[in-house]
Order: C-alpha cells, then sequence, then structure tokens
C-alpha cells in the first residue's frame, strides 16, 4: 500500500481528510496562490464603488466567506487621490487608470477619445472628481417605464441613497446666497458610511459666475436631492469633512471593515474568465479565472459570482466566459454558454466639452495657484493639514442643470426634435432603443428636467500651472444624450482592450446641445461682474466666433464625463435586457452583475451617488436570497 504525505500526516494528527487541505486568507493580499486556495460563498470581481460596497455588506454577516478580486493597488496613503484640489492629477497615470481609448469615431473625423477608469481599491470613487448628487425622479421612473420590476425606480433606490451617504450640511456662507444650509434639507442621510460634504472655502470668482447665471434667469435649487436637479446649487462632494480628504469605497467601506475574518480582499490579479457548470436548464457560476503576475489561478465560490467590474470591462468579461452575442462569440472559437445579442449594447455616456478662460489676476484663488503661488499654497497647506479647511479640500460646487427652453426658442426646439425624430426612424433602432428615445423626446418637450449642465471650476480641469497665469473651466455636460454605442471584444486575449465605440454626437441633436452651451459660456463670461475677472477666451479661442467655428470646435473637442453606463442593462429579457430585475444574468442561476452597466437608461447626473446605491440595494437583494 502507498501512503502520501497527506495520509501520514492524518495518521499522525489522528484525522480523516477527504480533500486537501486550504488556506483561508482574510484582509488585503496580493498572495493570489494562497486566495485561490481559499474557501468562498460569494467571488466579487473588482474592487471599486459597487464592489467594496457589496463586500462590506455581504461580510456582515459572520457565517459567509467574501472574496474580492481588483486588478489594481491600494493607494490609501497617496496624495493624488486623497487631496481634493488634486482632482484630476492621477488620471492618465497606468498606476491609477485603465486610460482607453474609443476606437475611432466617424463623427469626429476619425478621432479617438480617451476615457479614464479607475485602477485601484476603490476604483472611479477614488479617481473620479467627488461630485455627489442624486438624479432627479423622472431619472428613476424611467427605468419603470422601460418593464423593469423590482424598485428601481425613484421610491426604490431613495432609502439606499441615504443608506450609503453621512452628510454634514455645509455653511450657509457662500457665493450662492441660500437662505438654509446646503444638505440640511428633508431625505439626506445622516449615519451611511460614506462621509459626504460641501466647500468651505470658494473663490472670490464663483461668486460672480453664480450672479451672472442668475442673470439669465437660472433659478436657485437650494435642495437638489429632493428628486429636482433643475437650476443652480451648490453641489456635495465625496470629501470627508473630519480629515479634509476624498472619502470613497476603499476608505470608508473597505478599510473599517478589512480586519473581519470572512473578507479578503486580492489586490493586483485581473479576472479572466467565469467558470460554470450546466445544470437544471441554467448555467451555474462555480468560479472565476484571474491572472496574476503573469501566472494563471482560479478561485472557486460556493453561492454566487458577481461581476463589479463596471460598464467597460463586465460585458468584457461575459463574453470572454461564453454569454453574448452567438454569431460574435462563434466567431472568436468562444463556446457559447448563453446567446444574448444584448451584452454590451447600449453604451452610453455624458458628453463634454470644456470652455477655458484666462483671468486677468493670478492672486484669484484657483487650483492653479495652488502650484504657481508658494506663499497662498503654503498659508492653505497650513489650514489643510490643522484644520482640515482650505483650498486643498476644495471641490467644484457650482453646479446647474436646465431644461432646453431655458435657453433655446420654441422654434428652434422644435427644428430640432423633428430633425432629431427623421434621424431615429432612418437608424433603424431596438424597441429597447426606440422606448428610451420617446421618454427622453417626452421629458425634453415637459421642460420639468435638466437637459443640459453647466459646471464651473476654479482652475483647469486635470491640468496645473505652474507659472503666473491664472484660469478657470466652465465645463458643458449634455446630461442625456441620444447616442448608443457598444463594448464588445474581439480577441480572446483577457488582458487587451475592449472595443469601445461610445457613437459620440451619433445623431445631430448632440452637436445642438453643445454648441448652445458652447454659445451660453462664451455669453456668461462677457457678463459683469463675471466679465472683469476675464482676460480672454482660451479654449476655443477668442477667434472662434461663427456657427461653423463652434461646430468644427466640438467636433475636435467633444469628450468624456467618465459616465459609462447601460452594457449589461436591467431589462426584458430579449428586449434589451442582460439581467433581471434581482441582478441575476438571464441564462444563469447565480451569476449576477452589481455596477453602473445595469442602468438602462442615463441619468442627468454625476453618477456616483447612482452607484453607491445601486450596490447597497443589490447588497440586501442578495442577503434576502441566501
Amino acid at each position: 500500500m502507498r501512503y502520501n504525505t497527506l495520509t501520514i500526516l492524518a495518521a499522525l494528527l489522528g484525522k480523516s481528510f477527504s480533500t486537501p487541505l486550504k488556506r483561508q486568507v482574510t484582509g488585503i493580499t496580493s498572495d493570489a496562490a494562497a486566495f485561490a486556495q481559499s474557501s468562498f460563498d460569494y467571488v466579487i470581481v473588482g474592487g471599486g464603488t459597487a464592489g467594496l460596497v457589496l463586500a462590506a455588506r455581504l461580510s456582515e454577516d459572520a457565517t459567509v466567506k467574501v472574496g474580492v478580486i481588483e486588478a489594481g493597488e491600494t493607494r490609501f496613503d497617496d496624495a493624488d487621490v486623497n487631496t481634493p484640489a488634486y482632482l484630476g492629477q492621477a488620471l492618465f497615470n497606468p498606476l491609477y487608470d485603465w486610460a482607453y481609448e474609443t476606437v475611432p469615431q466617424a463623427t469626429l473625423n476619425g478621432r479617438s477619445v480617451s476615457l479614464n477608469l479607475g485602477k485601484m481599491i476603490g476604483g472611479g470613487s477614488a479617481l473620479n472628481f467627488m461630485i455627489w448628487q442624486r438624479g432627479c425622479q423622472g431619472d428613476y421612473d424611467n427605468w419603470s417605464q422601460l418593464g423593469i420590476e423590482g424598485g428601481w425606480d425613484w421610491a426604490g433606490l431613495l432609502p439606499y441613497f441615504e443608506k450609503t451617504e453621512n452628510v454634514t450640511p455645509g455653511p450657509l456662507d457662500t457665493p450662492y446666497n441660500f437662505t438654509e444650509p446646503s444638505g440640511s434639507g428633508d431625505g439626506e442621510g445622516n449615519s451611511g458610511p460614506l462621509p459626504v460634504g460641501y466647500n468651505n472655502f470658494y473663490s472670490t470668482i464663483e461668486g460672480p459666475y453664480a450672479q451672472a447665471l442668475l442673470s439669465l434667469g437660472v433659478p436657485q435649487n437650494a435642495d437638489p436631492d429632493n428628486g429636482d436637479t433643475t437650476g443652480l446649487f451648490n453641489s456635495a462632494a465625496s470629501v470627508d469633512p473630519a480629515t479634509g480628504n476624498r472619502s470613497y469605497s476603499g476608505r470608508d467601506y473597505l478599510l473599517p471593515n478589512v480586519g473581519r475574518s470572512n473578507l479578503a480582499v486580492l489586490t493586483g490579479a485581473q479576472a479572466t474568465k467565469i467558470q460554470f457548470t450546466q445544470s437544471g436548464g441554467n448555467a451555474t457560476a462555480t468560479g472565476v479565472q484571474f491572472t496574476a503576475s503573469g501566472t494563471n489561478y482560479t478561485v472557486s465560490s460556493r453561492k454566487e459570482v458577481i461581476l463589479s467590474a463596471g460598464s467597460l470591462h463586465t460585458p468584457q468579461l461575459l463574453e470572454l466566459s461564453g454569454i453574448g452575442d452567438e454569431a460574435r462569440l462563434t466567431a472568436l472559437g468562444i463556446p457559447v454558454v448563453i446567446a444574448n445579442s444584448d451584452v454590451g449594447e447600449n453604451l452610453q455616456d455624458h458628453q463634454t466639452l470644456n470652455s477655458g478662460f484666462l483671468l486677468n489676476d493670478p492672486d484669484v484663488p484657483t487650483v492653479d495657484t495652488l502650484f504657481s503661488n508658494a506663499s497662498f499654497a503654503a498659508t492653505q497647506e497650513e489650514l489643510y493639514l490643522t484644520n482640515h479647511t482650505g483650498f486643498f479640500t476644495y471641490t467644484p460646487s457650482a453646479l446647474s442643470f436646465h431644461p432646453l427652453q431655458q435657453f433655446w426658442t420654441e422654434d428652434e426646439l422644435d427644428t430640432a426634435l423633428a430633425q432629431l425624430q427623421t434621424e431615429i426612424t432612418q437608424a433603424n433602432l431596438s424597441t429597447f432603443i426606440n422606448k428610451q428615445f420617446q421618454l427622453q423626446i417626452d421629458g425634453i418637450k415637459q421642460g420639468a428636467v435638466g437637459q443640459m449642465e453647466l459646471l464651473f471650476v476654479a482652475g483647469v480641469l486635470g491640468a496645473s500651472s505652474t507659472d503666473q497665469e491664472n484660469f478657470v473651466d466652465m465645463s458643458n455636460f449634455a446630461s442625456r444624450p441620444f447616442s448608443r454605442g457598444s463594448v464588445h471584444i474581439n480577441t480572446t486575449d483577457p488582458l487587451a482592450p475592449p472595443l469601445i465605440d461610445t457613437a459620440y454626437l451619433q445623431f445631430s441633436f448632440g452637436k445642438y446641445y453643445l454648441l448652445y452651451q458652447r454659445h451660453i459660456t462664451r455669453n456668461l463670461s462677457q457678463i459683469a461682474p463675471l466679465s472683469s475677472f476675464i482676460a480672454s477666451p482660451l479654449n476655443p479661442s477668442a477667434n472662434v466666433t461663427t456657427d461653423e467655428d463652434f461646430e468644427n470646435f466640438v467636433i475636435e473637442n467633444v469628450g468624456t464625463e467618465w459616465h459609462q453606463v447601460g452594457t449589461a442593462s436591467l431589462g426584458p429579457l430579449g428586449e434589451g435586457g442582460v439581467v433581471a430585475s434581482d441582478l441575476i444574468v438571464y441564462g444563469t442561476s447565480n451569476l449576477r452583475v452589481v455596477d453602473a452597466s445595469i442602468m438602462p437608461m442615463q441619468i442627468g447626473a454625476h453618477i456616483q451617488a447612482t452607484v453607491y446605491a445601486i450596490a447597497e440595494k443589490a447588497a440586501d437583494i442578495i442577503k434576502a436570497a441566501q
């Protein structure tokens, strides 16, 4: 009789082992081999905004074991992540950012557009510009109009917005002259894990900007969290007033719970495929293949696999695993597990143009002066380090959302909508997309929700100046674009970027959006008292004056607001849906998607708070299913 080492060990210990011994890792680890050998009930792919919310909530139950796979690393002590005024400094750095590009866009003269995605613990919540807001009630109620049940509407999500946040109301003394402190209205969360606050420092130019906007008839909105986001408001931020630092899922959901014995987070590892077995007509996810430091591993999951990889990586992983369009997968030699041609479709993204202006006074406080004025920077650094206040805690706060009727004449709007309707008819779109477009057109005609966003930044987004020049940005966003793109694989190499087609300016209506907003910001800069601060337009230059000039500028400069959604959408099977109302992928028994890719329609808001709410709601759904 032959005896192996395990048999001898068992005899010596007086125990019987029928399976190999496993090592159970806990906490944040880079030990991929130990992670793969550990036992988990839930394996979450992606340690970003949504994934770490799920990890924290699911591991509240000490009887289940939760494992998270994250491609990036921890950046807890990194100033480029923590310091609010350094917003944009980490963009395009491969240590923080996937830094993808779209395929060449025919509507942009063949130009590709850079897309920034968080690649670290916390994902996009550690890389974004920290703006914290909910969409309007109609945004979420529209989802239910697409045949989506399960409380995916304003009433169903509101408790989860509140569950996420711990809001500290802002100061009453702001450039916006509200009669009540921002964040003091009904419906604000005050006991959630994520600290949310308001600026304590405002540049002297922010008041003149607000006055210029109000002079055009834009209303003030003291409480944009109540389901109506139209008008000018003082935006909240995912910044902790107690520390002056960015708050994000890594710091505020993971760190307080990282000592749990049933939670492990593997960093520096990229998921490459989901493993399945066939059972009762459904595919059952049994584990996840991943690679770390050039070595391939597989980790098993007893209950569920949850994709929280984001709107670009989640459909990529589905397709690599055999879930997607049958013809596409077959052409690549990938065995089809579940045929669903809606995987990777319905990509939506807010479109952005930044209008830069040169100031005539280098002493006006902007982000640029933190780099160009050493004495100012030293004073502000002292405030930041001692009181956790000052300009180093700054985030953009002057946000406004506008119905088109606020700036367009009735004839202009009618003409644009008639052209849009013609183009939609000619495009031969799916029923799912046509339903979305009809809801969007109804919203435009009613004039009750914001269709365009203006955002003022005391500085230049994503850049810094070391000379004595000083700038501000008035950013223009198309809040509810009609473009519908896609994300797909064209190779079986799991480490290759997916093909991303954002279809920017797919319809001429998108250009109308941005052209009008461009004129608006140029006009704003010429209204007193704001005009007294402006030396000249920088981008586009003063030479850009005609509609043709502006249109060329739009085509050459339109980009992303980093809000990709929709590529693994909620919706009825066969009518646009990839996941059911419980977020289970159709055709599977235990594979869920929990990230922005499930959002069927874009919202007129920065999406961060909504992604947190989705994850909080998903955690309750998963717990109820145990």
